[in-house]
């Protein structure tokens, strides 16, 4: 599959799976390749599943400093800002799924802005926050968080994740968005949330139509922000389904194959941008 060469003005990446590989395997090839976008006079962003928090080492080396769609694109915040998007869920509602997870049995976190909270004490709280690569706040109840939820995150056992799935489906569609985003983790967002619309909030917000935009990814949470962009691209390692979609697989995985699609998509001619505007 092929595209004719045409001006970018945004690069917007899924982070795992895409810029970053497994254990975060080619970083370096992803920061040199989104310089490269930045002096070529592309804006450059990620769209990830992760909350803001689990994601800002990464974004620090990477040296992005636009406004970057997080919580599976519940939230937009530049590092060290508040949002400047955010869709959030009903507390009352919030309340409501917490008691019925609670009774589930198995640990879940709040994503309140820019930070995780739970009520779960001891080993599980500590091991999740580990893996994330930062602080997860533990407070006495759930009602003691202020403000109102951008995702519910819930970790269960991998052979019970289906039925456990279905279960939330039944209870609370079309209230919530519920969704299988690994073998052993359900997230809860507000109903509407998708990384489609925060890169159109985004792209407006710079002034760049959505011909102007090229979107990468791997996976099928990536496949609407793919579906709306001008351009859109896959790496090697994607789902099957998101290859299928895009104009354009790249012959390798990962950083590599983000490097070779923005290769790819970049080798005519980069419109000169100067002085962006902020949002």
């Amino acid at each position: 599959m092929g595209r004719a060469k045409c001006d970018v003005r945004l690069l917007v990446c899924d982070l795992d799976g895409t810029l970053a590989g497994p254990g975060g395997c080619g970083l370096e090839t992803a920061k040199e390749t989104l310089n490269l976008c930045r002096q070529k006079g592309i804006r450059v962003t990620v769209a990830t599943g992760r909350a803001f928090a689990a994601a800002e080492t990464l974004l620090v080396y990477l040296g992005i400093d636009e406004p970057i769609i997080t919580n599976g694109g519940a939230l937009i915040a530049r590092i060290g800002q508040p949002p400047v998007y955010e869709r959030t869920i009903d507390r009352e509602l919030a309340m409501g799924i917490a008691l019925e997870l609670k009774a589930l049995g198995y640990p879940f976190f709040f994503v309140v802005e820019k930070h995780m909270y739970t009520h779960v004490k001891g080993a599980h709280a500590a091991e999740y926050s580990k893996a994330l690569g930062y602080d997860i706040k533990v407070v006495g109840s759930i009602r003691e968080i202020k403000g109102e939820p951008t995702q519910i995150v819930l970790r269960v056992p991998t052979h019970e994740c289906d039925s456990i799935l279905e279960s939330l489906y039944t209870r609370w569609l079309p209230k919530v968005k519920v969704i299988k985003s690994l073998p052993h983790l359900i997230e809860i967002q507000p109903a509407g949330v998708s990384k489609a619309k925060a890169v159109e909030f985004l792209a407006g917000s710079m002034n760049i139509d959505r011909e102007q935009v090229l979107a990468i990814g791997d996976g099928l949470n990536d496949l609407d922000m793919l579906m709306w962009a001008g351009m859109r691209a896959a790496v090697a390692n994607a789902h099957e389904v998101v290859k299928r979609s895009v104009s354009y697989v790249s012959k390798l995985p990962y950083a590599e194959g983000v490097r070779e699609i923005v290769e790819k998509f970049t080798g005519g001619r980069i419109q000169a941008l100067g002085t962006q505007p902020t949002i």
